[in-house]
């Protein structure tokens, strides 16, 4: 989200187990909230496997692509990998034909913003912060594991709330992707400043930063965000660094304007999140300093978020197109949201983007594959136009279309590349045998047109079949 997004102004429990008698409760549920039946989610029966067979097979390792691909799934587990002539399928398993789609790793998206639910005024949308731990949150995380995501990085929400929901997740009574959450960004307020919404958390003095640094940790946060890092003084921004670093958690921040790129950096954070287009290169003492950090150690992250944020999305957003009235954008949304939601819309009134922005982005974008940084697939999701539903397969689409990466390089960073730089490599981000059954099938071949992932036919988590 950018800095304009997070700071506008201010302004139940909802879920259900989806298997048995109950997948028909909810499909009822959502001719009453949507007017129309929501898309079919089903929990698979954790007793016999699943085989799925026949598809073209991107495993996510870096290997070729595997003609006529025999997947067996036992449990939440890969169970064994191979083909239609090497594997058979054992008597019991569920077979599941792929035949003519691509079978491929479960989708991670690593910025993403649960809370907002596509408001294009997110600021306006804090009204309902009451409601984010029982409907917002639970609902875009349905929203994303339908679009074939099934992991995600959540970087500013309550911490109750969404490690709530993180918590459902996981223990399979909600539906949506693994979920490594922030909570909310540790952030400096301004002088004079007396209000704040709850997805920031403000900090007072170097002990006050520690001590908030570690509620955060032994709440169970993965990565700690910082915010208004220009604001803090070096030892607030040590106390949280250090903290964090000290409990083995990577440290975020925003990375859109030059100043604070040269601040993060002196501060040793892991990872900066989006790119600005305030100067139109990086200057040769950033490139410098991003050099010696990258030679140096430790290893240095970048998660661009390159369409979001009045960037290469910006021109399409603004013409308010018609993927705005998908249906599957407000999946599990009460009907008074769906309202406030789509009157938000009709009421926007973007900026102008910028006609360098592109050649910017692009520039910039070289300038740290240049340095050696690594580049982190991550969206923005939650901010204006980068809806729940599409904002992982559009920006993979520009990751291709316009910043001019291989599709399959693209994909390895939406999958096991990942995974890695969330540490989860040995359990998730490529079909293995023994790494959990995050699956998904598309129809057509995203080697050769990546936006065939805006329509995934199958998605299967943690070994449960939901589409």
């Amino acid at each position: 989200m950018s800095r304009i997004d997070q700071v506008s102004s201010p302004t139940t429990r909802f879920g259900a187990l989806f298997c048995g008698a109950l997948v028909v409760l909810s499909a009822l549920s959502g001719l009453v909230l949507t007017g129309r039946p929501e898309p079919r989610v089903a929990a698979q029966v954790q007793g016999n496997g699943i085989a799925l067979v026949g598809g073209a097979l991107f495993d996510g390792t870096g290997a070729p692509p595997v003609r006529d691909s025999v997947i067996l799934i036992r449990g939440d587990r890969i169970e064994r990998v191979g083909t239609v002539a090497t594997l058979p399928v054992p008597a019991g398993y569920e077979s599941i034909s792929t035949e003519g789609l691509t079978v491929l790793p479960g989708l991670w998206d690593l910025h993403v913003h649960l809370i907002y639910s596509g408001h294009p005024n997110p600021g306006a949308w804090f009204r309902h912060d009451t409601e984010f731990q029982s409907v917002t949150i639970p609902a875009s995380a349905r929203q994303m594991l339908m679009a074939g995501v099934t992991s995600v990085r959540d970087l500013a929400a309550p911490a109750a709330a969404v490690l709530d929901v993180k918590r459902q997740v996981a223990e399979g009574r909600l539906p949506g992707p693994t979920i490594y959450a922030a909570g909310p960004a540790l952030a400096k307020l301004a002088p004079n400043q007396t209000s704040i919404t709850s997805q920031l958390q403000p900090v007072d003095g170097a002990d006050d930063a520690r001590a908030k640094t570690r509620q955060l940790l032994d709440a169970g946060v993965d990565v700690v965000k910082v915010f208004f890092a220009e604001r803090m003084s070096p030892e607030e921004r040590a106390a949280i660094v250090n903290e964090a670093h000290a409990r083995g958690k990577k440290v975020a921040m925003h990375g859109q304007t030059d100043a604070e790129i040269r601040l993060g950096l002196q501060m040793g954070i892991d990872d900066f999140q989006h790119i600005g287009i305030d100067s139109p290169e990086y200057a040769p003492d950033i490139m410098a300093a991003l050099r010696t950090r990258v030679t140096q150690g430790p290893p240095l992250y970048w998660t661009p978020t390159v369409g979001a944020n009045g960037l290469l999305n910006a021109a399409y957003v603004g013409s308010k197109p018609e993927v705005i009235d998908d249906p599957e954008n407000y999946l599990g949304l009460p009907a008074p949201l769906i309202a406030e939601v789509k009157a938000g819309w009709a009421a926007y009134q973007p900026r102008a983007p910028r006609a360098d922005a592109e050649t910017i982005v692009k520039r910039k974008v070289a300038q740290m594959r240049e340095a050696g940084v690594e580049l982190v697939f991550g969206t923005d999701e939650g901010s204006a136009g980068q809806f729940a539903r599409h904002s992982t397969w559009m920006d993979a689409d520009l990751w291709v279309r316009v910043l001019g990466f291989d599709p399959a390089w693209v994909l390895r960073r939406m999958t096991l590349d990942a995974a890695a730089m969330m540490a989860a490599d040995r359990d998730y981000g490529s079909i293995v045998a023994g790494k959990y059954a995050d699956v998904i099938a598309v129809g057509g071949d995203p080697l050769r047109h990546i936006d065939v992932l805006r329509a995934p036919a199958l998605v299967i988590r943690h070994g449960r079949r939901f589409k």
